[in-house]
């Protein structure tokens, strides 16, 4: 393993190099539409194995496979007509299905469980990498485990660099958070396991049913249904504290060394009383919330304050998937 990571770029001749490294069974850093992943052949087990070492990731919480093609995907999955039509409507894109696997993934990948996580994704880059392989990746995200996301290729340097063969820059990621994750392991009754970029309605809308959210894990100790199910994730070293319309007051009795940022969804209309104010967006659109959610977390972490205020986004669309990543930085 290099002592200096290398990174990357998107030029064909990088595109080889990336390949043939994660030929040879080697961990690289990828960009996806959602975050940073971390890549390994995902029909080896020392592959996860190494990959759950990276990350510190226990190995009850299953890895995501990402595939070239719809066609490619269904070589890993039992097909059935609601997850062909879901695949058909949402692929490529930020949609992990779960569904009933078939025996070609080694079970270290699905946490021992049955089913796998699965997806095509959408970013370019990543697909130009995809098709030069002739196996799928398994690529959680590409960070310390429990660590807010990566959605930049300076966020892996700097927490996984020494411990990976090389990093694909492919710029800042579009959504910033993690995919929707749709449970259908019985096609017939549908929920989410994962809110993300995209929403709940919509695929309700496309299956012309309700949706219940179960992207609550039940059991922290047991095998998880999906990523991202832990009560605690997506944490800064500062302390989080969430609020709705007003940031929480200063407590008179912090210590004095405390260094506490505001951030708001979106720019104030008036002057904000502290210089440590920041907003996720101009107008308070979601979407660029989330895009530049994860990114300014690891800023703001970096940047050595001991405390962040973080405004809530309205509890809709994209909004959902946004306070779920909150919720769980935040827990205690």
């Amino acid at each position: 393993m290099p002592k200096n990571c290398p990174v990357f770029s998107a030029s064909e001749h990088d595109l080889d190099q990336c390949a043939e490294r994660l030929r040879q069974d080697e961990i690289l850093a990828i960009p996806t539409e959602t975050v940073y992943g971390l890549a390994g052949n995902a029909l080896k087990g020392s592959c996860a194995q190494a990959i759950f070492a990276i990350k510190g990731r226990p190995l009850i919480d299953p890895l995501i496979v990402h595939c070239a093609s719809q066609e490619a995907a269904f070589n890993y999955l039992h097909p059935h007509p609601v997850i062909e039509a879901v695949a058909q409507r949402f692929w490529p894109g930020p949609l992990t299905i779960v569904a009933t696997k078939r025996d070609l993934i080694p079970d270290i990948v699905t946490a021992g469980l049955d089913t796998v996580a699965i997806r095509v994704p959408q970013h370019p880059i990543f697909r130009k990498l995809l098709a030069r392989l002739d196996f799928p990746l398994a690529a959680p995200s590409a960070n310390p485990f429990g660590y807010v996301s990566p959605t930049q290729a300076q966020h892996v340097l700097k927490t996984l660099g020494s411990k990976i063969a090389g990093i694909l820059d492919g710029g800042p990621c579009t959504h910033g958070i993690e995919s929707t994750i749709l449970d259908l392991r019985e096609p017939d009754n549908p929920a989410i396991l994962r809110q993300g970029p995209i929403a709940q309605s919509a695929i309700a809308s496309a299956l012309k049913r309700q949706l219940p959210d179960r992207s609550i894990s039940l059991d922290a100790n047991c095998p998880q249904r999906a990523p991202g199910q832990l009560l605690k994730h997506y944490s800064t070293k500062a302390a989080i504290d969430l609020f709705v319309d007003h940031p929480p007051p200063r407590n008179a009795s912090a210590k004095s060394a405390s260094k506490i940022a505001t951030v708001l969804t979106q720019r104030p209309k008036a002057i904000y009383p502290t210089p440590d104010c920041y907003w996720l967006s101009e107008s308070g659109n979601l979407e660029e919330v989330a895009h530049n959610l994860f990114s300014l977390m690891q800023k703001l972490d970096q940047s050595h304050y001991t405390h962040l205020h973080i405004q809530l986004a309205p509890n809709t669309g994209i909004g959902l998937a946004i306070n779920d990543r909150l919720r769980r930085a935040a827990a205690k």
